[in-house]
């Protein structure tokens, strides 16, 4: 059980090309989930995360296998237009890691959803103390 005040947290991780990305870990470090996208600033690594952060009610997961016969889940927003664009949305998150089985592949995205859920409510309620992501 984790300490009071001790969760999840949204780490910025180093992406190719001068590039930052982020990554969900539990308050044990064991990796939740990974976003999809890299982005060119810090300012605008925050914008995409608070976005997620607020719009985290509309994610839905989807889980397949991968070419390599692990299951992996990815997370995706509803778009934001209402036009039909014929094209399929791009996910925001992704499993850090295969699963042998589907049903663990299942509780990891849950997992990824709780420790964001998680993480919403601690900056809601201004438990970071003005960090990354605010």
């Amino acid at each position: 059980m984790a300490a009071e005040g001790r969760g999840p947290r949204l780490l910025i991780v180093p992406a190719p090309e001068r590039c930052l990305g982020w990554a969900l870990r539990a308050a044990n470090g064991r990796p939740l989930g990974v976003g999809v996208r890299t982005y060119r600033s810090e300012e605008e690594l925050a914008e995409a995360v608070r976005v997620l952060l607020i719009e985290r009610a509309a994610l839905r997961c989807s889980v397949a296998q991968s070419e390599g016969r692990q299951w992996v889940w990815s997370a995706y927003l509803p778009a934001r237009s209402t036009r039909r664009t014929g094209v399929e949305p791009a996910p925001v998150a992704r499993s850090a890691r295969g699963y042998l089985r589907r049903d663990q592949c299942q509780a990891g995205a849950e997992g990824f959803l709780s420790g964001l859920q998680w993480v919403g409510q601690e900056l809601r309620r201004g438990g970071r103390d003005g960090r990354w992501p605010l």
